[in-house]
């Protein structure tokens, strides 16, 4: 925890900001190291983590949660309101006082912090020089450290083979539902703790971006989408997604299968350390439009780590350059013949090229319900 600190300093230093404050869950677990699962389930009561450049850290938390803050964070500092009595970013303000941080500036996550919060935060110190400050978080967390690497790798592969698992033990006409069931129990008995969510519809169903499991039919000659991920230990997520093709297999299907996975391979093919977010989404945009499938979609994936979506996206608009340890999931769509197809792996970037975290093979193969 304290290099990860070490590297926001470096990073708010870069901004002139002179401390942080963290609010997200996400950014909670990072950088204090406690996992307060009632930050998502309740977001007013808030922990609050202030990280200065100059002194010690501090975090603060509903009494509630006590326990748990005092048994996980690494920060010495710990400080607990009273739940309805007292307010957290009372605590907070008289914090920055006795910091002496009054004429600093104070970068603080303005895309979670309530409008209710902000205002009383603005009521009860006006003179605070407030900045946003969610990329320097992001361009920490963004680098992936070893120990991340293999959980991450580990809960995907946990993942994959859950439903490598399921699709042997289904047929054509038994039900989105009856799947899914197999498929979570095989993701948490193999070792996650959670699932995050879990998206499957089959035939006429595929196109709903986030269609949950039902009754319907899987049907023979028809095909299916999934994208689901889980949650380990740690707090970690796993993403992933396959298009499979159900009983006698569709010529139509099969084609446009094929042509997705020359695409996406690719992609791969392009992934080393200095390319552009952008220059991948390109390179899929062309893959695709030269085989003849329509491309519509705002991002060819994303890095992954305690949140799903994080910094930076794989889109057109996006120049960042790709470093080495980052993660992604790259996850070319084609929409045609009614149908989504969606493929989804995970990517560690090296600095001469890449190493598919979820597959160990380039191409996914043939998915078949039989």
């Amino acid at each position: 925890m304290l290099s990860r600190y070490e590297r926001l300093k470096a990073e708010l230093r870069a901004e002139n900001i002179d401390a942080a404050v963290i609010i997200s869950p996400a950014n909670t677990i990072y950088f204090s190291g406690t996992y307060i699962m009632t930050q998502a389930d309740i977001p007013e009561r808030l922990a609050i983590t202030v990280l200065p450049v100059n002194g010690e850290p501090a975090i603060i938390a509903c009494g509630i949660e006590k326990n748990t803050v005092d048994s996980e964070t690494w920060i010495a500092d710990k400080r607990y309101y009273v739940e309805f009595q007292e307010s957290p970013i009372a605590f907070l303000v008289d914090l920055i006082r006795e910091r002496g941080l009054t004429d600093a500036r104070i970068g603080i996550e303005l895309g979670y912090l309530t409008a209710s919060y902000y205002q009383q935060l603005i009521e009860l110190a006006p003179e605070l020089d407030l900045v946003n400050c969610k990329r320097a978080f992001e361009r920490v967390r963004m680098i992936k450290e070893p120990q991340e690497i293999e959980i991450l790798a580990n809960a995907a592969n946990i993942t994959r083979i859950a439903m490598e698992k399921g699709i042997q033990e289904v047929h054509p006409g038994c039900t989105e539902r009856e799947f899914a069931n197999i498929v979570k129990t095989y993701m948490l008995t193999g070792g996650l703790a959670d699932i995050d969510f879990f998206v499957m519809g089959a035939g006429e169903k595929s196109p709903l971006v986030h269609a949950l499991p039902t009754d319907n039919i899987m049907s023979d000659g028809d095909q299916m989408r999934m994208d689901f991920g889980g949650v380990t230990n740690e707090r970690y997520l796993s993403d992933f997604a396959r298009t499979i093709m159900i009983g006698e297999l569709n010529p139509k299907y099969v084609d446009v299968y094929t042509k997705m996975c020359e695409t996406q391979e690719e992609i791969f093919s392009h992934i080393r350390e200095g390319v552009t977010a952008s220059e991948l989404f390109r390179v899929c945009s062309d893959g695709m439009k030269k085989r003849g499938l329509p491309f519509s979609i705002p991002h060819i994936g994303h890095s992954l780590g305690i949140e799903c979506h994080e910094f930076p996206m794989l889109s057109p608009v996006e120049d960042f350059a790709l470093q080495e340890n980052m993660v992604f999931n790259i996850e070319p769509v084609v929409m045609t013949e009614g149908r989504m197809f969606h493929f989804e792996d995970l990517v560690l970037v090296k600095k001469n090229g890449f190493e598919i975290l979820s597959n160990t093979q380039v191409d996914p193969g043939l998915l078949r319900i039989v």
